[in-house]
C-alpha cells in the first residue's frame, strides 16, 4: 500500500514541477525594453488604428482664443 501512494505523491511532485516550469513559457503580451512584444493571440487581436493628429489637447481654445483677441485688436484699431 505504501508503494502506491508514494508513486502517487512521485507523480503528483513531478506534475507540479512540469507546471511550474511551463508557467514561464505561457505568454501574455509583455513590454521589455520599449518593445511590446505579442501575446500568443496576437493573429486575432484587433487592430486598433489611431490617425496621427495633433498632439496638444486644446489647439481648438487657442484657436477660438486667438480670433476673439484678433476681432477685439480689430475693434481697438477701428476705434482709433
Amino acid at each position: 500500500m505504501k508503494s502506491i501512494e508514494s508513486k502517487g505523491r512521485a507523480a503528483f511532485g513531478a506534475l507540479a514541477l512540469a507546471a511550474l516550469m511551463i508557467v514561464p513559457f505561457v505568454g501574455c503580451q509583455v513590454t521589455r525594453n520599449g518593445q511590446t512584444l505579442p501575446s500568443p493571440y496576437y493573429l486575432e487581436d484587433d487592430i486598433q488604428y489611431h490617425p496621427s493628429g495633433n498632439e496638444f489637447q486644446y489647439q481648438q481654445e487657442v484657436d477660438h482664443m486667438n480670433k476673439i483677441n484678433a476681432e477685439r485688436q480689430a475693434a481697438m484699431n477701428g476705434q482709433f
